[in-house]
């Protein structure tokens, strides 16, 4: 059985001010972005801010100031880019993120600094690696054109790897099982507040997605859950009991080794310290810290963590 790559590219535009209209679907806009991000648009929640996509691989979020287009597998959602600048405007990009977590088996080596270089043709910008280049890491590019920048919503992201084989069963399609039972089974609708929309999506034979927004916060899981290399990815705007949701998805998917990564902006006096970050994770050992400041009011603290026997 060939190995799915879960773990996920993410494009990310933030818009230095609102565009009145881009969320319209009326052209069918977002139909073409996902398409020539190779993957397809199965299902769409909204509210007063925001649309989230779930799509046939991962998620599209669009907000008039914010797309973040997260996809999986043998997709490209660098291909997107041009026809998302021609959306938004290109002279409104306040920042522009582009991420890679490492695949292992590899099966794309290059593709990051392929996709990074295409990219650099729009906005030049700079790369970097959070992480151990022998082993978990996650390659990153990011440009900021405006010259006025926002402020930054901070960002959650645990990668997790190794998940417990009893856990991955749930998200395998059986007989009469649905992605509303598959939620309440696994825990993960405690990960989601009831003022929530959640919209979630199980796949077959087996796989797993989950997007849920409230205002102008997202929340998102996506979940591979083969024999080998299982991969759970959970991505979050929500900062409130950011220490408990960590503990909740690390007890629910009981991962053998992940990476947390937290993005805000540089005067976030809540980025998790060591400390922190240890009183969540017990049974866990830090493997890998970093933490990348930027130049344009931004940072990202990362830790690799291993499960100790």
């Amino acid at each position: 059985m060939p190995v799915y790559e879960g773990p996920e590219k993410k494009l990310e535009i933030i818009l230095s001010s609102p565009v009145s209209g881009l969320r319209s679907d009326t052209d069918g806009r977002w139909k073409k972005v996902v398409r020539l991000s190779r993957a397809q648009i199965i299902s769409k929640i909204s509210n007063d801010f925001m649309d989230a996509c779930l799509l046939s691989e991962s998620s599209l979020f669009v907000r008039e100031d914010r797309i973040l287009l997260i996809t999986c597998g043998k997709t490209a959602p660098a291909n997107a880019l041009p026809l998302l600048l021609d959306l938004a405007g290109k002279d409104r990009v306040a920042f522009l993120f582009y991420e890679q977590r490492n695949f292992v088996p590899s099966g794309s080596p290059g593709e990051f600094e392929k996709d990074a270089a295409e990219i650099s043709k729009c906005f030049p910008g700079k790369c970097f690696k959070l992480g151990n280049a022998d082993h978990d890491y996650v390659n990153c590019f990011h440009c900021s054109p405006a010259p006025e920048k926002r402020q930054m919503q901070p960002v959650l992201q645990l990668l997790m790897h190794g998940i417990d084989p009893g856990v991955m069963q749930i998200f395998c399609r059986r007989g009469n099982g649905s992605a509303a039972r598959t939620r309440s089974l696994s825990g993960l609708e405690t990960l989601c507040d009831p003022d929530m929309k959640t919209d979630d999506h199980l796949f077959s034979p087996c796989g797993y997605s989950l997007n849920s927004i409230r205002g102008k916060d997202y929340l998102a899981v996506h979940i591979t859950p083969q024999p080998v290399n299982s991969y759970v990815s959970f991505e979050t705007s929500i900062m409130e009991n950011r220490q408990q949701i960590i503990g909740k998805a690390l007890k629910i998917f009981r991962p053998a080794r992940f990476s947390l990564l937290l993005r805000s902006g540089m005067d976030d006096r809540n980025s998790p310290s060591f400390k922190k970050v240890k009183s969540v994770i017990q049974g866990y050992a830090v493997t890998d810290r970093n933490l990348y400041e930027s130049g344009c009011g931004y940072a990202v603290t990362f830790f690799n963590c291993i499960r100790q026997e």
